[in-house]
């Protein structure tokens, strides 16, 4: 489908360049018969003019590249054959179907403050923690001085020393379920269940070291900044399914529609 793109794209801008004869100060490339203007590859890409020299040589080395094979199938013929123009036809049709909705959606997408706040408050109980969760950093070492060295260091508030004992070894920073850590470490920190650095701990594959943040006990709700992601998303992802179907069912009522199911439904495949 991809490739079906590239060739519309060329397409259309044969249809450009062909237009802009005589335009040789913005001329960028020429491929045979066809052109290309730094206006059309702007129209292409809208960030291009941000672009460094390199991707910009790319992105015209690209053009020309496609523009070649492109001429190639047209002399092939390829571009008669009902099937291919048939595909092209419908990707263009989901192409317009898409920026039809994105033009309607940026006008009516957009979900305020006041949705969310008020999202939040009649939602509270889905807010809920599922687990006992900390945010803080965690990592597997080799030995149990090598453990103590950091924890020294990250007392010390040693920046420097904490990531040259870490380098090498595995470790996370961010938001832990402590019911998906090893069993030594879960059952330490269900003991503690508060901000603090915790360790060596021993298990099997070696010392772990953890440094809870902040932590937060299960059936503890989280805070609005917390979700506030989450609940856009929702309530984004809800309106455009909303303004989507209104759309869909106001040209409905507008347009002569038919779908003979019977055809449908009779047909058969072998």
């Amino acid at each position: 489908m991809n490739k079906l793109y590239i060739v519309l794209v060329i397409s259309l801008l044969a249809g450009l360049a062909s237009c802009s004869d005589g335009q040789d100060d913005n001329l960028i490339a020429k491929v045979n018969h066809e052109q290309l203007s730094l206006d059309e590859l702007v129209l292409m890409y809208p960030g291009f003019m941000s672009l460094d020299s390199l991707q910009k040589s790319l992105l015209v080395e690209n053009w020309i590249r496609e523009t070649l094979l492109a001429q190639e199938a047209e002399k092939n013929l390829i571009h008669r054959d009902p099937m291919f123009n048939y595909r092209v036809e419908t990707y263009r049709r989901r192409l317009l179907a898409d920026k039809q909705l994105d033009v309607i959606l940026k006008d009516q997408g957009d979900v305020a403050r006041d949705e969310i706040e008020a999202y939040y408050q009649k939602n509270l109980e889905s807010f809920k923690r599922q687990s006992n969760e900390f945010f803080g950093f965690h990592v597997l070492l080799p030995s149990r001085d090598d453990a103590r060295e950091l924890e020294k260091a990250i007392e010390k508030g040693d920046l420097e020393k904490k990531q040259s004992l870490v380098a090498m070894h595995p470790k996370e920073t961010g938001l832990f379920k402590v019911e998906n850590l090893f069993p030594e470490v879960k059952e330490y920190l269900l003991k503690k269940k508060r901000p603090g650095i915790f360790g060596p701990i021993k298990t099997d594959l070696g010392y772990h070291l953890v440094e809870v943040k902040t932590w937060h006990d299960r059936g503890s709700l989280k805070s609005l900044d917390e979700v506030w992601e989450e609940i856009a998303a929702r309530l984004s992802i809800n309106r455009q399914r909303h303004i989507e179907t209104q759309l869909v069912d106001s040209l409905r009522k507008s347009g002569s529609i038919l779908f003979n199911k019977s055809v449908l439904y009779n047909s058969s495949t072998e």
